[in-house]
């Protein structure tokens, strides 16, 4: 792929996978023929600010876990939550953020 491509690719997806993979992003795309592109930035990632916001004001009900794709334990969080005396949804949040990332990240990785 070419390397403009590559750069405009990295700049459009980079605020929605974790710092530290783009590294291994960027010489994957690099060697993807230019047709993946297309595919790549029109694939729906997960916004991390929206996963932030329902993690914040609807964690509590596992929402934040539904939206990211990991049912069970949305399921788990909006039964048992409320045992842990909100400590769960809280530490929630940040592991949440993360995960949404990680998957974006694998998301564009299975299609290269």
């Amino acid at each position: 792929m070419r390397e403009e491509t590559v750069r405009q690719i990295v700049a459009a997806v980079s605020d929605k996978l974790p710092q530290e993979k783009l590294v291994l992003l960027k010489n994957k795309l690099a060697e993807a023929p230019d047709s993946v592109a297309d595919e790549i930035l029109c694939t729906p990632l997960h916004n991390s600010v929206t996963v932030i916001l329902l993690s914040v004001f609807l964690g509590g009900l596992g929402v934040d876990r539904f939206v990211i794709g990991d049912v069970g334990l949305g399921v788990a969080k909006l039964l048992l939550g409320w045992i842990t005396f909100g400590i769960w949804p809280l530490i929630d949040i940040f592991f949440c953020y993360k995960k949404a990332k990680e998957k974006n990240f694998n998301k564009l990785m299975s299609i290269l």
